[in-house]
């Protein structure tokens, strides 16, 4: 057997040994066994002072049969101390799972108690002058702001009609006017 094919049995092993899954487990030792199999070796035998028993010729293999069935209760031994760890691991994820989920539904339930204790507050009144300005204040800030400082009228007509060759309806349409008070504004303002 080739030393790639050595540590592929000795990775497969492991994996049937550390897996968290069973499913992986079993297809891990499953595949190892082939791999023996394919040498002419047990899955015990393979296993045997890490896989220098797939080096040995096949005559010394036989001679070693009286061992075998210790090197089977050896190989079981680590499968199931490879059972009995996946099983601790799958415990432990389920508990830590429970613990997460009741940490959140803890939370769930403060923010519940406190969004209610909120709201049961403002019907009583807390807050009720500060919110209140608060609205007014969101509300003012869509009113379209007012120019204090507009001109009057008549003066802006006056100062359009001086300083611009502008027709009289559109100083009139500019200023909010009518024409013949824009007109009346021009002859007043003649010499």
């Amino acid at each position: 057997m080739s030393q790639a094919e050595r540590e592929r049995f000795h990775n497969l092993l492991l994996m049937a040994k550390e897996s968290p899954f069973e499913g992986e487990r079993r297809n891990a030792l499953a595949a190892a066994e082939r791999l023996a199999a394919r040498h002419g070796m047990t899955l015990e035998d393979a296993a045997r002072v890490g896989g220098e028993a797939m080096q040995e010729r096949p005559g010394r293999r036989d001679a070693g049969r009286g061992a075998a069935a210790d090197q089977r209760r050896q190989a079981r031994r680590t499968y199931d101390e490879a059972e009995a760890e996946s099983a601790a691991r799958e415990r432990t994820f389920a508990e830590y799972a429970r613990f997460m989920r009741d940490v959140e539904d803890r939370n769930r339930a403060e923010k519940a108690r406190r969004d209610e204790a909120l709201r049961a507050a403002y019907a009583r009144g807390l807050d009720a002058e500060e919110r209140r300005k608060a609205e007014r204040r969101a509300a003012r800030d869509w009113i379209p702001r007012r120019n204090g400082r507009r001109r009057n009228p008549k003066v802006h007509a006056s100062v359009l009609l001086r300083e611009t060759q502008l027709p009289l309806q559109e100083i009139a349409s500019i200023c909010g006017l009518d024409v013949w008070t824009v007109a009346g504004l021009k002859l007043k303002m003649r010499d």
